[in-house]
């Protein structure tokens, strides 16, 4: 796990990056705790790492931890900064000042954590994104000698038929080939809420897309797929559906 934390005071940041270390001890996992002393710091240091493949998890972190009392840019508008690039990174806020809570909500925060942050409240927080991270994590089978390769269901744009294989085209730009049908491939994913059939050739991770109409469906990095007659119905009711949500 990689958690970026903007925090312009080093005792509570080294104390909190101390917590992460504990809690990761006692789970048996990894966690990386990547210091930011200004909102600018971070944007300056991430911008030229932020995909320009795909406008969906953007930056590469399972989380960020923002304080809000930050110097010049705060901690809020970090949030909206990032926000206006990654729809779907968590964000937490870790703040003295509960003037700001209306806030948190409107950058969709997971947590809004008052200090001083208890191991206890922490600890809940990282065990949902652990949990979720399980969740999200797909087995699947590679190639003729039946190697076993673990995928984030979220790094999935789309899938696509091809002759006797089926396509897994990633958000890193890869192609993932396996010797399975559509539906076989469709039926291994755990959050199949998120991926609609656009055509009988092709399943779309809502996540990554842009605009629908009735003939194509756009994705964010401008790749069209073809919707069909028979799809555009339902494709267009839970594009709107997932939005709103």
């Amino acid at each position: 796990m990689r958690i970026a934390y903007c925090e312009d005071e080093p005792a509570q940041a080294e104390l909190v990056r101390a917590m992460v270390a504990q809690w990761a001890e006692s789970r048996k996992t990894t966690a990386e705790v990547i210091l930011y002393e200004s909102a600018e710091e971070f944007l300056f240091k991430n911008d030229t790492l932020v995909s320009k493949t795909f406008a969906n998890q953007t930056f590469p972190f399972d989380i960020v931890f923002l304080d809000i009392a930050l110097r010049q840019m705060n901690g809020v508008a970090l949030a909206r900064a990032i926000r206006e690039k990654d729809k779907r990174l968590p964000i937490a806020f870790l703040t003295a000042d509960k003037a700001f809570a209306i806030e948190g909500y409107e950058v969709h925060a997971v947590r809004y954590l008052l200090k001083p942050v208890t191991m206890e409240k922490l600890g809940s927080l990282l065990d949902e994104l652990l949990e979720a991270a399980e969740e999200d994590t797909v087995c699947i089978t590679v190639g003729e000698k039946g190697a076993v390769r673990k995928l984030a269901e979220s790094s999935i744009c789309y899938i696509e038929v091809q002759g006797h294989y089926t396509q897994l085209h990633l958000n890193d730009g890869s192609i993932i080939c396996i010797k399975e049908s559509l539906a076989v491939v469709a039926a291994m994913l755990h959050r199949r809420e998120l991926f609609v059939k656009c055509h009988r050739s092709f399943v779309v991770n809502l996540a990554y897309v842009e605009k629908i109409s009735r003939a194509e469906c756009t994705l964010c990095d401008e790749t069209v797929l073809p919707v069909s007659r028979s799809t555009y119905h339902e494709l267009n009711e839970r594009f709107i559906q997932y939005y709103r949500e």
